[in-house]
């Protein structure tokens, strides 16, 4: 997976703290290796966008297709806590697995690039397929692995076609971008402001004000 060039923690920038922060148990979940059908997990970390996480398994009668983004890139958060994100989960047509499952075969078949090259800005990749029959991972700068690269574009252009989420869809026309896609940027609403308020004084002045503020808010229902 490529790091960002900057100075932060390296070892806390991993797919599981990644995952975790997305609040997914980690990058291969436990309950994957004892399924008959497998499970394949794409985490893309961008250089300057914040990270996702596709995720995609079938069913007999469907692909269920899920994202989760962050709203900020984790690695500016020094691994702390989780962090606010955005998910959606999608259904679409059966032999959307079958396809996006050959993809993979073939991304991770493919030669490895050159590893003495190394990538500081575009978008990095983990990849996992996993199921009772065994795990099988994937690890890619989409800059140099182009097998990789034609198996995200296709996961991107399914995922924002069927999205009905704004911010879903502009995470994955951010993420687009450092493959040379473009999607349109979807208008999001403005978030309802928090006013938050502090009472001043003595415990006891700010336990009557608020019992005060309760017995108000009562008469007015």
């Amino acid at each position: 997976m490529a790091s960002p060039c900057i100075d932060m923690r390296l070892e806390d920038y991993t797919p599981d703290a990644i995952c975790q922060a997305m609040k997914l148990p980690g990058f291969i979940e436990p309950s994957w290796m004892e399924a008959e059908q497998p499970t394949l997990r794409v985490l893309l970390t961008p250089s300057f966008t914040p990270e996702l996480c596709i995720t995609v398994f079938g069913k007999p009668e469907a692909t269920v297709l899920s994202i989760v983004a962050l709203a900020e890139q984790f690695w500016s958060q020094r691994g702390e806590g989780y962090s606010l994100s955005n998910g959606e989960e999608l259904q679409l047509p059966s032999g959307v697995f079958e396809e996006v499952h050959g993809l993979f075969h073939k991304a991770h078949g493919a030669p490895a690039p050159d590893n003495t090259v190394a990538y500081c800005d575009g978008m990095g990749s983990e990849l996992c397929l996993v199921s009772r029959a065994g795990t099988r991972r994937l690890s890619a700068h989409l800059s140099a692995h182009h097998a990789a690269r034609e198996l995200i574009a296709r996961l991107i252009d399914v995922a924002w076609s069927t999205s009905q989420l704004p911010k879903i869809r502009n995470a994955l026309a951010q993420a687009a971008a450092y493959l040379d896609k473009k999607y349109p940027l979807q208008e999001v609403a403005p978030e309802s402001s928090l006013t938050r308020l502090a009472v001043l004084g003595t415990p006891e002045d700010r336990r009557d004000y608020l019992a005060a503020l309760k017995r108000h808010k009562k008469d007015k229902d």
